[in-house]
């Protein structure tokens, strides 16, 4: 509760003799419509508490909205509301904020049903009722919809993929070598491979990776998680140098591999037959086995 100086933005209600209300038998006053927000209200006072809402001894106040048939299908309408009194000794009004509320179809109607007990309204030195006269008065701020809202999605997609390359002419190759692109599920791929190393490890080390080629233009949510062995065969007895890795790839992780996938002193090795003829084959097996991405909701 609260103590104000200016009167509320929306709405007055002023009672001349209250007490005949209940000798009346009235137990529910509704006001007029008014516009607050681009929709319209009424007020609805229950003058000794609803008794549906535990709200005896007190009194009831409630806001309705109104006009709802020129609304669109699924209309809702979020709304923080505030109650008043007004204090006739002093010149302000006693104020009583509602939490914020959903207005729909389903619940059109929200209040306080213990706004302002009957002792206190009645007590004359708070100023309440005077000669038997009131004044109640509401406000809404209406909160219009400006989150974004997005949806995470996360599947499955189908989609395995193998193949082998021979890189000839090895010993003529310099900086880079890239395969040619190639599609598993639904995304652009590429094989890189440093024949000299690269960085750290260059001239100790080859390097191999497989790098993405679509996720240049992935959003920060977009990721694909990849299953992959990149092997070097061994061309004198059919075997593998084999290694297997599972990462995510997306807009700022594009390329995984292996800076150190072999030392150059074994792949020149004729014994270990990697390297025949200057020739040498690589072989990727690649799987996309989840796909990340966020969609805005409408």
């Amino acid at each position: 509760m609260e103590i104000r100086e200016a009167s509320p933005t929306h709405y007055l209600l002023k009672i001349e003799s209250f007490s005949l209300l209940s000798e009346s038998g009235i137990d529910k006053i509704e006001s007029n419509e008014f516009k607050a927000g681009e929709y319209k209200w009424k007020m609805i006072i229950y003058p000794n508490g609803n008794t549906h809402e535990n709200g005896s001894e007190h009194i009831s106040a409630y806001l309705a909205i109104s006009g709802t048939s020129s609304l669109p299908p699924g209309w809702e309408v979020n709304v923080i509301f505030t109650f008043f009194v007004f204090n006739q000794l002093t010149d302000n009004y006693l104020s009583v904020r509602g939490k914020m509320r959903r207005f729909q179809s389903i619940k059109s109607l929200w209040g306080l049903p213990k706004f302002l007990s009957h002792k206190a309204f009645k007590e004359a030195s708070n100023g309440y009722l005077v000669d038997d006269k009131c004044v109640f008065g509401a406000e809404i701020f209406v909160v219009q919809r400006q989150a974004i809202g997005e949806c995470l999605s996360i599947v499955k997609p189908n989609g395995s993929f193998k193949c082998e390359w021979k890189i000839r002419k090895f010993s003529n190759l310099d900086k880079l070598w890239l395969s040619e692109e190639f599609t598993v599920g639904g995304y652009k791929w590429q094989l890189k491979l440093y024949p000299k190393g690269e960085a750290d490890n260059k001239e100790c080390d080859i390097a191999i990776y497989l790098h993405s080629v679509d996720s240049n233009n992935f959003d920060h949510h977009q990721k694909l998680r990849v299953n992959y062995n990149i092997n070097l065969k061994n061309q004198i007895n059919g075997g593998h140098r084999k290694l297997s890795y599972c990462n995510w790839f997306s807009a700022t992780s594009r390329t995984w591999g292996y800076s150190s996938y072999m030392p150059l002193t074994q792949l020149h090795d004729k014994k270990k037959g990697y390297l025949v003829n200057d020739c040498i084959v690589v072989e990727v097996e690649l799987e996309v086995v989840l796909k990340q991405s966020v969609k805005s909701l409408s």
